[in-house]
């Protein structure tokens, strides 16, 4: 059984799920996200994968440095060419399970990004590292390549799980197909198991990630590809009242290609919904200063309320409003434990000591402590 899913928090409950319900240890369970379940692939495969194996991992903020570190070296144009556009493009094209050379060459600003993927792909070689975006490819690309392996893991993995379908990149599904005998993407050898049973668990409503790659067409491609017979609509809801899917349902039914379905639910119909469309941030800021302090007057407690914004930057006019008003808040959320500052200084320290050969730990922590070291 190999069961994939997107965070870590989701891949750790299932564990303790299953470890509670199985009379047997699942630690050795290939149940995990898809860069984790790689990470442990290419572990097992360094030699075949071309890696060393103490390889490490860049996280974006690594692999942005790597990528500041290498226009510096070139001269490259940091106006012309950002550095984090440039980590777009590359993370983009190892998404569409392009190498620098696959890339369709339309223009000069093409040409040039291609050139500087090709350098920063020898450059993580050298180093001994790789980002996110190549423990995918690289796997992908290892299967593909190795008929013995592609054909062993096929026989070992008879059922594969896949949750938050609709979040899969092109490269995601396409590595899905391969481990399931699926498809052109499969090429199965003669010695190969007739195809894997794949169970796939998505809604194609939710799907609000393609602006790092997720295509909600996955959904439908599996439907058509794997010539799917069953399909289960999970309708019913048990978060929310009438109103609100009532309102959901009508908005995203606008929505073209989709798979279908409609939410109902057993809750009662509830408040109506409102929608209040303000003449400005601080306008907004005040009416939401009003609308608590009437649902205080009326007996909710503080803690009762809820505030959801799209983004960290719309909190500073909220967050004011509420502190001018006397309004006592808090934020959830920040920088997790990994992203801050002495954590990752701490873990460079460790890697360098792992991986002398990895530059983008030495810039990290040459200067932390500060030396007076020029750079």
């Amino acid at each position: 059984i190999l069961a994939v899913t997107f965070t870590n928090k989701a891949a750790k409950e299932m564990m303790v799920r299953l470890s509670d319900m199985l009379p047997v240890n699942v630690r050795g369970m290939w149940i995990g996200t898809f860069h984790g379940l790689c990470n442990r692939f290419l572990r097992a495969h360094y030699k075949l994968a071309n890696l060393p194996s103490t390889f490490q991992i860049l996280d974006t903020q690594d692999q942005l440095s790597a990528i500041k570190r290498l226009c510096k070296q070139f001269n490259i144009d940091d106006e012309r060419f950002p550095p984090k556009q440039l980590m777009w493009f590359i993370s983009a094209c190892k998404e569409d399970g392009q190498r620098a050379k696959d890339v369709v060459v339309r223009d000069e600003e093409t040409r040039k990004k291609a050139e500087i993927y090709a350098l920063y792909e020898e450059q993580c070689q050298r180093e001994g590292v790789v980002d996110f975006g190549e423990l995918m490819l690289r796997s992908y690309e290892l299967l593909r390549d190795n008929a013995p392996v592609r054909e062993h893991y096929q026989r070992r993995f008879r059922h594969i799980l896949i949750d938050e379908f609709q979040d899969t990149n092109k490269l995601q599904y396409a590595w899905i197909k391969m481990l399931a005998g699926q498809g052109d993407d499969a090429a199965a050898g003669e010695h190969a198991m007739p195809g894997g049973s794949v169970v796939a668990v998505g809604d194609d409503d939710q799907s609000i990630y393609a602006f790092r790659g997720a295509r909600v067409g996955n959904m439908a491609d599996f439907v058509r590809e794997f010539e799917v017979q069953h399909q289960i609509k999970l309708e019913r809801n048990y978060r929310s009242f009438g109103n609100i899917l009532d309102s959901a349902n009508e908005l995203i039914s606008h929505n073209s290609k989709r798979l279908g379905k409609n939410l109902r639910t057993e809750a009662g119909p509830g408040e109506p919904v409102r929608v209040f469309e303000a003449t400005s941030d601080f306008a907004e800021a005040q009416w939401f200063v009003d609308e608590v302090r009437e649902l205080v007057r009326g007996g909710t407690a503080r803690k009762e309320i809820a505030l959801l914004y799209r983004s960290n930057a719309q909190s500073r006019v909220m967050e004011t409003a509420l502190f001018n008003n006397g309004i006592p808040y808090r934020v959830y959320g920040g920088l997790r434990f990994f992203e801050r500052a002495e954590i990752k200084h701490a873990l460079a320290y460790l890697r360098l000591m792992d991986n002398p050969h990895d530059d983008t730990s030495f810039m990290r922590i040459v200067n932390f402590p500060p030396r007076g070291i020029g750079l």
